[in-house]
This record gives C-alpha cells, structure tokens and sequence, in this order.
C-alpha cells in the first residue's frame, strides 16, 4: 500500500470504503442508465425539465422525513434500513413497470442515488480525519471510477443477452452488497462520530460565511449540472432513438468517463491537492464547463455537448467531489450533521428543480425552441463566472474554519465581560463580597478591578471597616484613588488603628493628598513596626524635604537593611521617586534579590535617569526581570533604546543571552534595517537564538508587512533549516539507539523540536495572524484530534515548497528518513563527520557530550581527526567529564594543559544527568537544562537499614537510586521496594509538607540528593525546568484521576 500512501491502520477501511463506494456507484451508473433510457424512448421528453422540478420538490420533502427518521441512529443501521427500502421498491419497479410507474421509477431512482451517495460520504467522514481524507478520499472515490468502467462496459453485453428491461437486477445486486459491506466498516467508525444527535426545539441552522460559500458552490454545480444533463440527453435521444441502443450509448458514456475519472484519481488530484492546494481545485471544473459551454454554444452538435457532460462528469466526480467533502470536514459533527443534508439534499434539489422550471419555461413556451437548445449555454457560462468567484471565498472560508475548529479546543476567559445594568450581575457580585469564603471575596474583589464599583460602594465600605486584614488590602489596593468609593475619612482613620493595613493607608492617604495626616503619622517615625515606621519617613519626606529623621531612616534601610524591609521600602518610594538618591538606586541594581530588582525597575519607570540605562539592558538577560525591565525602558527615547539594541545584535561579541534579550525586545523599536539585521541570525549554529530572531520576525510582521525581497530570504532560511533537520534525522537513525549515545539522541530530538517550530514560524509571517504557538503545541503534543487540522492549515497555508519539506517533519505517519534523500540526498554528511561537525562546533554541550560519546565507544580515529585546536577552553567545560575521561583527554589532546586535580565524586555531571533522565520526574527535561540539576545534586552512600529519611521529618531534599534498593514504608508497613532510576521524597520537596512515609536502605544503596534550595533557585533561573515539572506533575494528576474513575465506574 505504500505506492497508494496508505498506512497499515488504515488499510482495511480504505478497502472497505472503496468497495462499498464501488457498489453504490455501480447500483447509481445502471439504475440512471435505464431510468434515462426508458423515460426518453417510452415519455414524452418535453416533460424531463420538469422531472427535475418533481425531483426537486419531493427531495426537500424525503431529507425532512430522513432528518426526523435518523435521529439518534448509527450511520450504519441508517444505511441498512433505507437500503433495504430501496431495494424492495427497485424490484417492485423491475417487476412491473406501466407507462404512468416511468415518471415515477425516474423520480425514486434520484432519491435512492443522492441519499446512498449522501449517507456514504457521511460514513466515510466518521472514520477518517481531514489529514487521512485528504490522501485517501480521492482513493475512494476511485472506486467509483473503476465502477464506472466495469458497469459501462458490462451493460452492453447484458442488454444483448438479457435485454435492457432487466438490467434493475443489476442495481439491486450492488446495493445490497454495499449494505452488507457497511457493517464491516463498524469497527473503524469513530464513536463520536456514529450517532446523529437528538435535534434541539430551534431548527432553524444559522448559515455562517463559509456554509454560504459552500452552498453557493453546490448550487452552481448543481443548476449547471441540470442545464448540461438536458442538452446531453435530448441530443442523445434524437442520435440515439432506439431504447437498447441509447443504454448501450450511455453504457459507453459511462466507461469513458469512468477510464478518464480513474486516471485524474490515480495520476491527477492527489498531485493537483497536493502540489496546488484546495484553490486550484476547486476552480477546474467550473473553468471546464464555461469551456464545453462555449464550444456548445458555438456548435451545438452531439460532439460539443457529450465533451461538456464529460468533463462535468469527469472533474466532479474526482477532484471536485475529493474538495468538497474535505470542505465539510473542519465542522463539528453537529454542524456538518444538520447542514449537510440541507446543502447536499434540498438546497441542490431545490435549485435542480428551478433549473427544470427554467428549462421548461423556455422550451415549452417557445422562448427557446427544442432545435436551439444550445442558447441553454449562455446561462451556463454566467453561473460559471459566479462559481468561479466563490471559490476564492471558500478558500479563505476554510483556512479560518480550520483555525476556528481548532481554537474552540480552549476557552478564553479574558474576553467574558460583565454587565453592571445587570441587575442578576450586580447581585451576584455582591453577595460573592459578602460570602464568608475569604477566596471567593478575593476573586469578587479581583473581577471589581475592571468595573465601575458604584453598585457596590456599600459593601466595599463595609468590608473595609470590617473584613479581614487581606480583604482590606484588597479593598484599598482597589480603591486607591477613588475617594467617592472609598472617603478620605475612612483612610484617615485607618492611620490611626495601627495594625497591618495602617502602613498601607498612610501610603494611600500621602498620594491622595489627606490634609492632617504629618500630625497623626510623625511619632511612628521611631515605632517597632518597621512597615509603619517606613511607610511614615516616605509621607513625612513627601511634605517636607528637610526632615533629617525621615530622610536618616529611608538611607539607613536602604543602605544596611534587611532584604525584606527594602522590598517594602522601595515598594513606598514607588509613588515618590524623586525622594531616592541615585547612588541608592545604583547599589540597588547590583541586588541579587530578584523582587528588589524589579522593584527598583518600577521606580526608574517614574524617573528614568540615563545612569540607570546599562543595567537595565544587562537586567533583560535574567528571566525574572525581563518583563520590569522591557517595561523601564519605554520610559526612555525609543532611538536611544533602538541604537542600543541594535548595537547589541550587531556585535557577533556581545553575550549570547545578552543577544537574545535584545532579539525579544527589538520588535517595539523596528525601523527599516531592523529586519535586516535580525536574517543574520538565521545561519547561527545556536538554534536557541535562530528561535528568538523567528519570533521577533513574527511580531514584527504582525504590525509591519515583510517585503517580497525578505521573504525570499526567509524561505531560503526555511531551506536551510530543513536541510539541518533532516541531517539530524539521518544522524539520529545513523546512531541506531545506540546505548552509549543517549544524550547525543536526547539533544537531537531536542534540536528537531525547536527547528521545526522555528519553520513553522517563519511560513506563517506572510499570514502572521495564525496563532502559530497554539499549533506548535498541538504538534509537540501530538494531539490526536487536533493534530490532522494543524496539518491541513499548513498545507492550506503555506507556500508548496515550504509544505514539501516541512510536512515530513510534523506529520508522524511520514518516513522523514526517505523523504530527506530526495532533496538532500548527496549533501547530507556520514556520522563520523557529525561528530567531528558536533565537537568543534560553538556549542558547549554539543562538544561535551560528542566528546563523552567517542570516549566511551574508544573510537579514537574519529578523535585524532578532531582539530583540537579548534577547540577553546571556553568551549570545552571539562568540569563535566569524570577524572578518568579528563586524564585521557589532557595526556593525548590537550598537551597535559589540565590542572592535576582529584574528582571527589564518584559520577561526572554528565553520568549523574543520564541517570536524571532514567527517573520519570526528569525523563522529559532536555539533557542540556538537567545537566543544571547534575551540577547541584550529592551522591551519598547508605548502609543497609540506614534511615533516609523518617515519616513526618521536614521534606528538603529528593532522592535518585543510583544503585541498591530502598523501603519506604508507612506506619511500620512496607508500601513499596524501589530500586535504580526511581526517585523517593520528591513530593514533600515540591509541597513542602512533612515526609508522609519512612524510607529505609534495602541494601547498601547510592543515592543521588538533589536539595531544596538549590532545586528551587534552579527553577527560578530556569523556567524550563519549572515547565517540565508542573508538565508531569499534571500528567500525574491525570492518570490518578483517570485510574479513580475507573474504578468508581
């Protein structure tokens, strides 16, 4: 199946389908034969435009009945018992068929043809997503083709043999056998997706932009469709006016459009969608049928017509049919469940039958004699200008349906908006603040921050008088500068109370202004509080600047206090900048306390001094202060801070993160050369940096268009970038999971995670309003449900050269490994080269674990071929090799340079974070970040029955076996015996509760300890690591619940 692209999971339904398409489309090709054939020879054929109209009416009628009959029924169990219908009332016609039955068999014979077809594409869509619909389904529709021969060809021979009135045996034959067919699709049908839903009281469907466009198109076809039905069979009845020799006629009809169906399924549209996306196909067959019209028109021979029928029958029936089922595909079940009838069964029967009534109108009342039937193409030739234009629509309908089917995944509560006429918000609101739960009144308090709070003026007043010491706060942070809300009353006597709040209120009363307050606040100047006392020398100073006790107590805890009082001291001197000297604010920025850091960064946002400029832009290099610092510097010239940035990328000198800090903020300062500049980073050999000038590209691009020029050179990037990625495949399946290369496979799999996001990023910027980060996390993630709609966005939106290389790499049914033969074949490069590419590369890590690699496969040909010159001492971070590997590497490639100095431990940080990756906590953490956890972590040695640690000690600390076994009981009852790889204590280090179980040594053990402290200063520094963490824990979480519903269940 791999010449059809076919996985091996889908290759029985496929089958199926294809089957059971096959029979439905024979049962449809020989029932119309001889239903045409037997109204044109044995009816009037001035009444066919109006079989039309009749078709139509009783169609609208039959998907109301089939609507209200379906309700909470399977598709399969649907399609046994209309099926059995259908063929019970086909024999009856077979068997007895009078003149007044023919108008009637012909109308039933469409029924049984649109809602067999129907009910198929509704199956067919329950068991595949619109990434497998978009390979297989014009597959399957192939089966149609191939029916299309085989009963063309057959019916000939079996009208010479058994003559044409028998030929509805053949239809019953195949429509059984696609009933019977069905129920072995049962197993791959999804769920979900099998049971039509109970319809609500309201019917009415809303028909959104994209169902329009898609009823549009249907419509056009469907009219153009009639026009050219009735020009090919009433030029066909006057060529063919024998009843065997006009099914024999369509019989061949029937063939050659079935031969011409097959080659666009096999050979044409898996190309067409593939190669030109859904546009280029949707707009074939209306570009066909104006052609055919115009020969018509011109001709208006047998020839002209049959050709114009032929390509109606050819294009829809395969790439235009493969298009419009994907069209339906990003839609709920629900939505596509009540829309698709509509759209596919009355609004295509109504305007068939408006079609006839045209038809007939013109014909009959000789507007348009029988003889001219070919002026019928100029109507064609309009509609067609019409359908053509929607497409363009359906287009962008469907990119934006596809992101919409998406983004209904989440639920954004920022956009919830609450109305304040509203008596029922008012009064829930309201008696939220009153509830005794201090949470919930905290919440009430939080939802206040963005309303008018006049409603409830009364209740806040009373909470402040009487809530609790966090409510107040909450209450005065809220009404700060609302002296309606709150009175100035209020807060003066709060100044007065002289408990946790009353520093607050001092600070609120100062920036209101109160008159009196220097008379209430000068003797808590010398209070034991210290928040009192502080908040009282920043009021007093506000009003008088020479006040010496003031000024002496604001420089003294500023100079020589503790970390905790000059957190709050600067958090009172936020409001009053101007009372802080500027050698106070330069010591402050050399504070390694992150909070003072940024608090001292809210102060320089109210006086932005140019001393302060350096260490702010050396600030956006720490995490924790990037965000403070971003916003210190809006306060400052935009030229200056745009000089000074781009300076900084400029400089191939400057730091790394220094670079990268630059990159995340020079989006809010672009000028011409700005793009420019950042391209540079697109060759670097650090990913981490490609990544941030990608996602500065991106923001730029939101408010800026990148010009034609620029986007060249991104899709050659792209190119780049490809060719790496798939380079690390091939070194990836090179390395053949070898034991010894763990970490090198780790950094790979890291490395292909971050240059497909950075594609994925860079082919968005011609459309920069996809929320491409939402999708990178789906992909990442692998989400079963979203991921086929990702991948049809990307194909739907990005140019054909970028899908062809990036699909590969997110699709993970794809063979990435073959696939990079076909453009990188000859340019990739053998292992050995990689290796020797990885250690004499600028990458630390990449160096260090390369290295560590070929030391442990002893393969020193690769090591002697190293130019070791190359290689710095910079690069090399020989702290993370064991002494036996340094020794080794000093005596034979780096001249005996290295100090003689002992380890004492008995692991290497590399050792120790291959043993971190064997413990679930860790498993999903990038080698290069665990090696910060290694470098903090102390192995320790316990003796059998030595206690680690006792249930209810304090839990500072996990630990990793390394080596050896170790008990952890409860109560003197043994829970578990845990052994190498497995980690104990570290949930009491993460909720900092007491140890909730005794562990004890099994045996003599090695264990690795990884404390408290330092774990949490890690984290802090690392937001890596804090995401791997609170990732598996929530995967914990998950599992636990989804193991406790199934036992309750």
């Amino acid at each position: 199946m791999n010449f059809f692209k076919i996985r091996p999971n889908e290759k029985h339904p496929s089958i199926l389908l294809f089957i059971m398409f096959y029979c439905i489309t024979t049962a449809s090709i020989t029932g119309a034969a001889f239903r045409d054939a037997i109204f044109l020879v044995r009816f009037d054929k001035t009444y066919l435009p109006l079989m039309y109209v009749f078709i139509a009416l009783i169609m609208a009628m039959a998907i109301e009945a089939y609507k209200k009959f379906t309700l909470e029924k399977d598709q399969i169990t649907l399609i046994t018992i209309s099926g059995s219908i259908f063929s019970i009332s086909l024999l009856l016609f077979q068997l007895y068929m009078p003149g007044w039955a023919i108008p009637v068999f012909y109308i039933w014979m469409e029924i049984v043809t649109i809602l067999s077809i129907m009910q198929f594409w509704i199956l067919a869509g329950a068991v595949f997503n619109s990434r497998q619909a978009k390979r297989l389904f014009p597959l399957i529709i192939a089966g149609g083709s191939i029916s299309a021969i085989t009963a063309g060809y057959s019916i000939s021979p079996f009208v010479e043999f058994f003559g044409s009135h028998n030929i509805l045996y053949l239809t019953l034959l195949f429509l059984i056998t696609s009933i019977a067919i069905s129920h072995f699709i049962r197993p791959y049908v999804d769920e979900q997706a099998q049971f039509q839903p109970k319809e609500q009281k309201s019917r009415n469907i809303k028909f959104d932009p994209y169902l329009k466009a898609i009823a549009i198109m249907a419509l056009c076809s469907a009219f153009i469709s009639r026009i050219v039905d009735y020009q090919f069979k009433v030029m066909s009845s006057e060529v063919f006016p024998n009843q065997n020799e006009l099914v024999e006629f369509f019989g061949s009809y029937y063939m050659y459009t079935g031969l011409a169906t097959l080659f666009m399924q096999f050979f044409l549209t898996g190309y067409i969608l593939t190669r030109f996306g859904i546009l280029i196909g949707l707009i074939i067959l209306p570009i066909a049928l104006s052609i055919g019209s115009i020969g018509f028109l011109m001709a208006g021979t047998l020839l002209t017509i049959f050709i114009t029928k032929f390509s109606d029958q050819v294009f829809k029936f395969s790439i235009n049919n493969a298009i419009r089922e994907i069209l339906w595909l990003p839609l709920s079940i629900k939505k596509k469940q009540r829309s698709k009838p509509i759209i596919d069964g009355t609004l295509k029967s109504s305007i068939e039958g408006f079609a006839g009534l045209v038809i007939f109108s013109l014909v009959y009342f000789d507007f348009m004699p029988g003889s001219r039937i070919y002026l019928l193409s100029i109507i064609t030739v309009l509609v067609t200008a019409i359908w053509i234009w929607n497409t363009f629509k359906l287009k962008k309908g469907y990119v934006t349906e596809i992101v919409r089917s998406i983004d209904n995944r989440q639920l954004n509560l920022d956009v919830v908006e609450f109305d304040v006429h509203d008596v029922e918000t008012v009064n829930t609101l309201d008696k939220t603040l009153k509830d005794k739960d201090e949470f919930k009144q905290l919440f009430a308090i939080d939802i206040l921050w963005t309303l008018p709070l006049e409603p409830w003026k009364g209740t806040i007043r009373h909470l402040f008088l009487n809530g609790s010491i966090a409510i107040k706060r909450g209450i005065l942070e809220l009404c700060w500068n609302q002296e309606s809300i709150l009175p100035d009353k209020l807060i003066k006597d709060q100044t007065r109370i002289l408990d946790d709040i009353t520093p607050y209120a001092i600070a609120c009363a100062n920036d209101r202004q109160i008159k009196g307050l220097k008379n209430i606040i000068t003797d808590y100047l010398s209070h034991k509080n210290t928040s009192l006392a502080m908040a009282s020398a920043v009021a007093i100073l506000s009003q008088d600047l020479n006040n010496k006790e003031a000024t002496q107590l604001i420089e003294h805890t500023l100079e020589n206090g503790e970390q905790n009082n000059i957190l709050e001291m600067i958090g009172f001197l936020k409001a009053a900048p101007h009372l802080v000297d500027r050698k106070h604010i330069l010591k402050l920025f050399d504070s390694k306390n992150d909070k003072i850091l940024n608090s001292v960064l809210t102060i320089v946002c109210n006086d932005p001094k140019l001393d302060y400029f350096d260490k702010i832009i050396k600030l956006l290099t720490v995490s924790t202060t990037f965000t403070s610092s971003e916003r210190a510097l809006e306060f400052y010239p935009k030229n200056q801070v745009s000089d000074r940035l781009l300076n900084i990328i400029s400089d191939k000198e400057s730091d790394q993160e220094l670079h990268k800090a630059s990159l995340r903020m020079i989006h809010n300062y672009h000028n011409k050369g700005t793009v420019r500049i950042i391209l540079t980073f697109m060759n670097n050999p650090n990913l981490s940096l490609i990544e941030e000038a990608s996602d500065a590209l991106i923001k730029i691009s939101k408010k800026h268009a990148l010009d034609n020029v620029e986007l060249l050179e991104i899709n050659n990037n792209i190119e780049t970038l490809a060719k790496r990625a798939y380079q690390l495949h091939r070194f990836n399946h090179d390395l053949d999971s070898d034991l010894k290369a763990g970490l090198i496979i780790d950094h790979i799999n890291c490395d292909l995670a971050a240059i497909t996001r950075i594609i994925l990023k860079l082919g968005t910027l011609k459309e920069p309003d996809i929320p491409i980060e939402t999708y990178i996390r789906y992909i990442e993630s692998k989400d079963i449900e979203l991921l086929p709609l990702v991948l049809e966005l990307v194909e739907s939106t990005f140019s054909s050269k970028i899908i062809r290389l990036l699909i590969p790499l997110i699709d993970p049914e794809s063979d990435t490994l073959s696939f990079a033969n076909e453009p990188f074949g000859q340019e990739l490069i053998s292992m050995d080269e990689m290796l020797i590419f990885w250690v004499e590369n600028p990458h630390r890590w990449k160096t260090s674990i390369a290295i560590q690699f070929l030391l442990n496969k002893e393969n020193t040909t690769i090591l002697r071929s190293i130019n070791w010159s190359r290689i710095s001492e910079k690069l090399l971070e020989i702290a993370l090799f064991n002494d036996h590997e340094k020794n080794y590497l000093d005596r034979n490639f780096l001249n005996n340079k290295l100090p003689r100095k002992e380890s004492q431990t008995m692991y290497s940080i590399l050792e120790k974070t291959l043993l971190l990756k064997s413990v679930d906590l860790f498993e999903t953490i990038p080698g290069e970040i665990l090696s910060k956890i290694a470098r903090i972590s102390v192995e320790i040695e316990t003796e059998e029955s030595e206690i680690i640690f006792d249930e209810g000690d304090h839990g500072d600390s996990l630990f990793v076996i390394i080596s050896g076994k170790i008990n952890v009981t409860q109560n003197d009852n043994s829970i578990a015996v845990l052994g190498s790889g497995r980690c104990i204590g570290e949930m009491a280090l993460l909720d900092q509760e007491p140890r909730s179980a005794r562990a004890t040594s099994f045996e003599d053990s090695i264990l690795l300890k990884i404390h408290q402290e330092g774990f949490y200063e890690l984290m802090a520094s690392n937001p890596d690591i804090m995401k791997q963490i609170v990732k598996i824990l929530t995967r914990r979480v998950r599992m636990m619940n989804k193991k406790l519903t199934n036992v309750l269940s």
